[in-house]
């Protein structure tokens, strides 16, 4: 995680809102009002190019998690401010009543950018190479309706064959996604890995494993019925006997504003009502653990 200095308050702003959510419109109008009376540019979505971290300083995204990974894709590296519309928001971190606060940090320069490593994709057959993109969240291969085998690679050695209904490989973004619903573990914030995951193993050997982002994952399809190779959740090719999977490290970063002080357990047990007893007080809040800290 990088902190932005205080000189890097922004001149030029982006803007991006769901198009099927009225009250996001609604908010972008009272942002451009707002920011019109600070002498800040508005540059809309149309406006905007692929080259956006160029044009602007930062982008503000008015959607849910969906929407924040189409801004991300679209405009790659370029720092992006979710305010949540969604369901749950762990990209759109700042919730829709907060958005004023959060402007006041951003335009201020008191706000800290996250960035996180994205998944490279390609596919070797007897055809050649089929270049699939670059993923935030996971790269997955599924099955149709038949269990599929799934040969894993990592750094060129052998690691296990896998039946099922497929794999995923996940970036610590993407940890809280697809990856979480299938057993996956949860990369926290500074955990340099992806996570390799299987889907619903036919095997009582189905644990998942971590391998640092520099490995070299290879996934070799060894079977005969249908499968799709699928990014973020959008299905980009579909694979065939022995075609390889090649996930590595992508070139291009996640970037996160990141205003206040985030507390991404507190995130975690909220918005996925992650609670063993919901009415359990902790001895030890935050404050405490700073003040112990404070006074070794």
């Amino acid at each position: 995680m990088t902190e932005a200095p205080k000189s890097m308050r922004p001149t030029v702003l982006g803007l991006v809102a769901a198009l099927s959510k009225p009250e996001a419109h609604q908010l972008a109008a009272d942002i451009e009002r707002r920011l019109a009376g600070l002498g800040i540019t508005l540059m809309k979505e149309d406006e905007l190019s692929p080259n956006a971290a160029r044009q602007v300083d930062a982008i503000l995204v008015l959607g849910g998690d969906g929407l924040m990974m189409r801004a991300a894709k679209a405009y790659a590296n370029t720092p992006l401010l979710g305010i949540n519309f969604g369901k749950v928001g762990f990209l759109a971190k700042v919730e829709r009543g907060d958005w004023q606060n959060a402007l006041d940090a951003l335009i201020s320069g008191h706000y800290t950018i996250e960035e996180s490593s994205t998944l490279h994709a390609t596919t070797e057959s007897s055809h050649g190479t089929e270049d699939h993109g670059w993923a935030i969240n996971d790269v997955v291969i599924r099955s149709g309706v038949r269990m599929i085998d799934i040969e894993l690679y990592v750094d060129g050695y052998y690691v296990n064959t896998f039946p099922g209904d497929g794999l995923i490989v996940a970036t610590s973004r993407g940890s809280t996604a697809y990856c979480m619903a299938a057993g996956g573990p949860i990369l926290t914030a500074g955990v340099q890995g992806f996570a390799i995951v299987p889907i619903s193993c036919h095997s009582p050997i189905r644990t998942p494993m971590v391998v640092a982002e520099s490995a070299k994952i290879d996934l070799l399809f060894k079977s005969r019925y249908d499968a799709s190779i699928i990014l973020d959740g959008r299905v980009t090719g579909e694979l065939a006997p022995d075609d390889v999977v090649r996930v590595r490290r992508g070139e291009n970063l996640c970037r996160l504003v990141s205003v206040g002080e985030a507390d991404f357990y507190e995130a975690f047990r909220t918005k996925f009502n992650f609670r063993i007893r919901p009415d359990l007080e902790p001895v030890r809040v935050p404050e405490s653990i700073g003040n112990a800290r404070g006074s070794r």
